[in-house]
């Protein structure tokens, strides 16, 4: 999943559940501008802002990683 795709879930899910970006700012301690960013794709954000976000939109991260 590449960056744009994770931003449209990210504002999808959030739509879904009736929150502005400010109350999902609030709800997870990110700032604003960093969801704005994510939403469009322009961020990278760490694991930890990811799982943030996401455990307060009801969804997680799963990490694959190859064996070397």
């Amino acid at each position: 999943m590449n960056l744009e795709q994770l931003g449209s879930v990210i504002r999808e899910r959030r739509n879904t559940l009736s929150l502005s970006q400010e109350n999902l700012s609030e709800k997870s301690d990110v700032a604003i501008k960093t969801i704005h960013s994510i939403e469009l794709g322009k961020a990278n954000p760490s694991i930890k802002t990811l799982n943030k976000i996401l455990d307060n939109l009801g969804l997680e991260v799963i990490v694959v990683s190859r064996k070397e």
